[in-house]
């Protein structure tokens, strides 16, 4: 199936809200932690193994209630091959319990390199004399870096286009000095953005009027996000910047279209360590706290599609 439909229908069946598996080291539950110091000394292993145990524990809670994650890679890389590790099992198991699963790895390069990065994660290897591979890390959407141009987006749009993936290209960020590089330009480069990806979208639109080629727009800009939906309708928005980064949640009703479609909203911090806000300072059950925090987002996002 097109990845937009199948974005489509995921949403119509539990909500357009995607959990950011955003592990951040100093925030993960101290019982956890020390359980795993103690079995391995305080090393990249044990670290690594805290990290999948707490994405294992918080994909369990929330299968029943949300339908995608978005794993970011950096808190993987930092830990090395051990962290690599890590993501490895988190996207399979995501996959196991039936999200869809988008890599947060903002990768590009000059195409001749991009499309290994495309391949590796998209589709399959081509390795000579008629042969390849799966795609390793094997995930059904990645977000990707414009700046390099179109020749270098080509190859994800390209391997995507084979398997049904999907690609999200960085179009307006949530940082402070977007606009510093974004805003340039008598249109503006992150409309420029929009608009190549909607051409290439063209050849992959699916019987909901989306492609699977989006962008990814902050909530942290919400009237930039109400021009970019009403100016590219048929584009799927990546929207993340809600919760701990202080987009202004009521304006993400600007990002879908009017029959309540079109955008996925990414919340990370406010949902997997929702339990920091409730004195709990051990951790214990804090799959419980994320899956009530993600009820609560995804009923807050019905509300406002009403």
């Amino acid at each position: 199936m097109n990845f937009a439909d199948q974005v489509v229908k995921r949403v119509q069946n539990k909500g357009p809200l995607v959990v950011g598996l955003d592990p951040h080291f100093q925030l993960l539950p101290p019982y956890l932690w020390e359980k795993w110091i103690e079995e391995e000394g305080q090393t990249w292993k044990a670290l690594s193994h805290c990290l999948l145990e707490f994405n294992s524990l918080i994909l369990q809670a929330l299968s029943p209630v949300v339908g995608f994650v978005k794993v970011q890679v950096a808190f993987y890389e930092a830990l090395g091959v051990a962290g690599m590790t890590a993501l490895k099992e988190t996207i399979d198991e995501a996959r196991r319990r039936d999200f869809i699963v988008i890599l947060d790895g903002k990768r590009n390069d000059i195409a001749s390199t991009a499309i290994f990065y495309a391949q590796g994660y998209l589709s399959q290897l081509e390795i000579g004399r008629g042969l390849t591979l799966p795609s390793f890390w094997n995930v059904d959407a990645i977000t990707v870096n414009p700046y390099l141009g179109e020749d270098s987006l080509q190859p994800f749009f390209e391997e995507a286009k084979k398997e049904n993936k999907g690609v999200f290209v960085l179009a307006r960020t949530t940082n402070p000095s977007a606009p510093f590089i974004q805003d340039v330009g008598e249109e503006k480069v992150f409309v420029r953005v929009a608009r190549l990806v909607e051409k290439w979208g063209e050849e992959v639109m699916g019987e909901s009027g989306f492609s699977s080629w989006g962008i990814v727009i902050g909530a942290t800009y919400p009237e930039d996000m109400r021009f970019l939906r009403e100016e590219f309708p048929s584009l799927l928005f990546l929207i993340p910047g809600v919760g701990t980064q202080g987009g202004d949640f009521s304006s993400l009703r600007f990002a879908f279209r009017g029959d309540g479609e079109g955008a996925l909203v990414t919340i990370s911090r406010d949902i997997i360590f929702h339990y920091r806000q409730e004195d709990n300072d051990r951790g214990w059950g804090f799959e419980k706290k994320a899956r009530d925090r993600a009820i609560f987002y995804q009923e807050s996002l019905r509300e406002i599609l009403k």
